[in-house]
């Protein structure tokens, strides 16, 4: 095979796996504007995703949240704002700087990604069904890796968190 065959079927490839990563985000957009109706129609994909951050990580900045998302700061505080009105979203000034607003999810934010979390495994669980345990292992590890490579990645995004655990453990089974 010569080289510009080679790289025809790597890009070949290459365009089948976007294609594979195009349809898993439709299906992740599908299921985030659902989860937003159940919440409120007006919330929408955009604030679940916002919200999701805020439960996960929080208490954060809308400025971070807006880093992390790389939103503009002002979709993240109209987005912040309605959850507010929501109840969703609880803000206390920072200990160090009281100009600075630090946002929580609130209980009832907690309740609804519990049960959105529950529906969003059970979604996932009937696509597995058929899925190995050894099939699932090597996708995990094939999405920590591709999500670990990113040129951009923050040093302390979940991907480089999770690559350094993976190597971590994979060195001391070695070891």
């Amino acid at each position: 095979m010569s080289m510009g065959e080679n790289q025809t079927n790597d890009g070949d490839t290459i365009a089948a796996i976007i294609t594979e990563f195009t349809e898993v985000m439709a299906f992740s957009r599908t299921r985030w504007a659902r989860y937003a109706e159940e919440v409120d129609i007006e919330l929408g994909p955009v604030g679940m995703m916002v919200l999701q951050i805020i439960v996960r990580k929080g208490p954060l900045t809308a400025t971070g949240i807006g880093q992390m998302l790389e939103m503009d700061k002002s979709i993240v505080s109209r987005q912040v704002a309605k959850m507010r009105e929501l109840e969703l979203v609880e803000s206390v000034e920072a200990p160090e700087d009281r100009r600075v607003q630090l946002l929580t999810a609130s209980d009832k934010a907690q309740k609804i990604f519990g049960r959105i979390r529950e529906q969003w495994a059970n979604s996932y669980r009937e696509r597995f069904a058929n899925w190995s345990e050894d099939e699932l292992d090597q996708l995990r590890e094939g999405l920590h890796r591709f999500n670990a490579a990113t040129a951009d990645v923050r040093q302390d995004s979940p991907a480089v968190r999770c690559a350094k655990h993976a190597n971590e453990a994979k060195e001391t089974s070695e070891a």
